[in-house]
Order: structure tokens, then sequence, then C-alpha cells
């Protein structure tokens, strides 16, 4: 527990330094879409190699150092589940226009949570900042362990490209 707890204490007390002494914090909520593939060939009756996703975000944006809480809509057609799906996650990004973050989420489908989280890389860009609206294009890679929901031993990274339009307050 303290070799999770340590590293998050010093991002999160990092993080609110650089925020506070570059930029009005803002808060943004934000709708977007992501196109999702998973990077092997699986040779599974009825798994969905790839598709499209939905997104529901909340921001805490200070300049240089942004916080975000997401959460991931997946129709019954992601990998093998018959359910719907949906992935709250959380990220943390390091830069503006030009921007890169870390984070991580757990699916969840049919009243369960998975056994295990997935962590994510992201990398993207605000194509468009007009008043208190934003638009950005982002790309995203996701460690994915599909059988942390599925009887089957199914190992397949994801990768992602996806755009969000936010709202900013």
């Amino acid at each position: 527990m303290i070799r999770i707890c340590t590293p998050l204490f010093f991002v999160l007390t990092l993080g609110f330094s650089l925020t506070s002494s570059y930029a009005e914090p803002t808060h943004s909520v934000g709708l977007g879409v992501h196109y999702w593939r998973v990077l092997d060939d699986i040779e599974i009756d009825n798994f969905q190699e790839s598709g499209l996703s939905y997104l529901a975000a909340y921001r805490y944006d200070g300049g240089l150092l942004a916080f975000q809480g997401e959460v991931e809509y997946f129709s019954s057609d992601f990998g093998v589940s018959t359910e719907s799906v949906y992935s709250p996650q959380f990220v943390v990004i390091l830069g503006d226009g030009i921007f890169a973050a870390i984070g991580a989420g757990i699916l969840y489908t049919d009243g369960e949570f998975a056994n295990k989280p997935y962590y994510l890389l992201r990398a993207g860009f605000n194509i468009i900042h007009i008043g208190p609206v934003a638009l950005e294009i982002n790309a995203n890679y996701l460690f994915t362990d599909f059988s942390s929901f599925s009887t089957d031993d199914i190992k397949s990274d994801t990768i992602t490209l996806g755009a969000m339009a936010r709202l900013e307050f």
C-alpha cells in the first residue's frame, strides 16, 4: 500500500504546486469518441477486435498539469463481452497545447469489476481552443488483459484514436 501511496502523494503535491504557479485553474466537462483496436489477432469465436467507444470526462486543469476522471462506454461488442462494458479511468496530463498522459482504469460489465486494472499512455494535442470550448485529438496505448473479465486467456494490448470536445467553466 505504501508503494502506491507514496508516488501518488508525490505526483499530487507536485501537480498542485505546478498548477498554482502557472495558470488560473479551470474545470471542464467533455464528451468524446474512441476508435479502438486490439494489437494481436485473437482466434476466439465472437471476439471483436475493433470498434467505437464513447467517453464522458471531468478535468481539473492547472496549465501544465491536469487531472481527468473519465468513464468510457463500450457497447456489447467489446472483446468477448455480451453486455455493455463501462470503464472508469483516471488520467494525469502533462502539457497544454501538446500533451502526454498516464492513467489507469478498470473494466466493469455484468455487475462485476475486472480482476485487475489496466494502464494507459496517452499523447495528443488541442486543435481548437475558442473561448470556453476546446477540441482535442489523442492516441492511447492500453496495457489490456481481456482475461480479467473473461474465462478465456486473452492477452493483447489495445490502441485507440480519439477526439473530445470540452466545455470549460
